[in-house]
């Protein structure tokens, strides 16, 4: 995670030391901000060129967390009006400059503040401060989950009202398709798939790739992000017929769009701009492997071989072995498709996409 640590004061700059230490030390990237006459004065603290509340609006959108050594009162004063949804917010913790608590204010469970609240105050052995209703309550909560599975959840209306029947102790019962890291707990049943049709009085969380399960009226659908579209395109090829040769394609296998995760192809091929915009258009990253790479995993992998991509393109074919390469644990989970100068092919990590 990138951490913007932020601080008012020199007392609140050299703990913001201290603390960028720390997440360095964890594996996370730190900026330090301050007001000028402290920055000047200590190295490595970029200067608040702006207002605090001016400056903020850049610092929000460009980190993933803030630690902001202040009074909370002005961290939400500031920031109140940069927020817009706790899927997109940054996770933002207040700390007092005097060290005594680490406040997770924003994005809690899905942002991480409150895990960035607790490695902290592991780190400064002080006292984390999470109000969360589930964290108090010691019960798992679906986001978190989600977050940690990744896992796509519709709809976040549902979320919350998952999580509010976790924290009145209510018990949800959860359905998967995969074999997945969860402990069964007092407030999280675990079921085999097919007990689906099993009555249950509580919440149902339903974890599946498959489009035609649709969520009831106290159903949570949790989509995996497991299927990598592997892709081979003519040049210029449009983006809207390549999302529809990927619609079709998950169609003929009844999984859902939003079980993609990734669109894979040859590296040569990245600058392709329907490629780029199709990517764009679902959300997903758009991944490039080499020459080489595409060759050895048609050998790895047994896949099929076209004479006239080798002639022109020096490989054996590009959008199986491309959406091979983009799952680790992956399988074919549907063969090259043409049509329209596009090619299209799935693979699918029944476990292990999490990781």
């Amino acid at each position: 995670m990138n951490v913007a640590i932020i601080s008012v004061t020199r007392k609140g700059a050299e703990l913001g030391i201290k603390v960028s230490e720390l997440l360095r030390k964890t594996g996370h990237e730190t900026d330090m901000y301050s007001v000028p006459e402290i920055a000047g004065k200590i190295p490595g603290v970029v200067p608040l060129e702006t207002s605090l509340s001016s400056a903020l609006a850049d610092i929000f959108s460009s980190y993933k967390g803030l630690v902001m050594i202040m009074s909370m009162g002005i961290v939400v004063r500031t920031l109140a009006q940069y927020i817009k949804d706790k899927r997109s917010d940054p996770a933002v913790v207040s700390l007092d400059e005097g060290g005594n608590f680490v406040i997770s204010v924003l994005s809690g469970h899905v942002g991480g503040a409150n895990d960035l609240a607790r490695l902290l105050a592991a780190g400064l052995e002080t006292q984390a401060v999470i109000t969360t209703a589930t964290d108090v309550n010691g019960v798992p909560a679906v986001d978190v989950l989600a977050r940690d599975l990744n896992l796509r959840p519709h709809s976040s209306e549902a979320v919350k009202k998952v999580n509010a029947a976790l924290a009145r102790g209510e018990r949800v019962y959860l359905y998967t398709h995969y074999n997945l890291p969860l402990p069964e707990s007092d407030y999280l049943a675990i079921r085999p798939w097919d007990s689906l049709e099993e009555k249950v009085s509580g919440w149902r969380v339903l974890i599946t790739g498959m489009d035609s399960i649709k969520a009831g009226p106290r159903d949570l659908l949790l989509r995996p992000r497991n299927i990598a579209v592997g892709v081979g395109c003519r040049r210029g090829a449009a983006w809207g017929d390549i999302l529809a040769e990927i619609k079709k394609s998950l169609y003929s296998t009844g999984r859902s769009l939003q079980c993609v995760k990734s669109i894979a192809t040859i590296v040569n091929k990245t600058s392709e701009e329907g490629l780029i915009i199709a990517s764009r258009e679902l959300g997903v990253p758009l991944r490039g492997f080499e020459p080489a790479e595409i060759n050895s995993a048609v050998e790895d992998h047994g896949l099929s071989r076209s004479e006239f991509v080798l002639l022109k393109m020096g490989v054996g074919g590009v959008c199986e072995p491309a959406a091979m390469l983009a799952c680790r644990n992956g399988r074919l989970l549907a063969p090259k498709i043409k049509n329209s100068g596009v090619t299209v092919a799935l693979a699918e990590e029944e476990s292990g996409w999490w990781d």
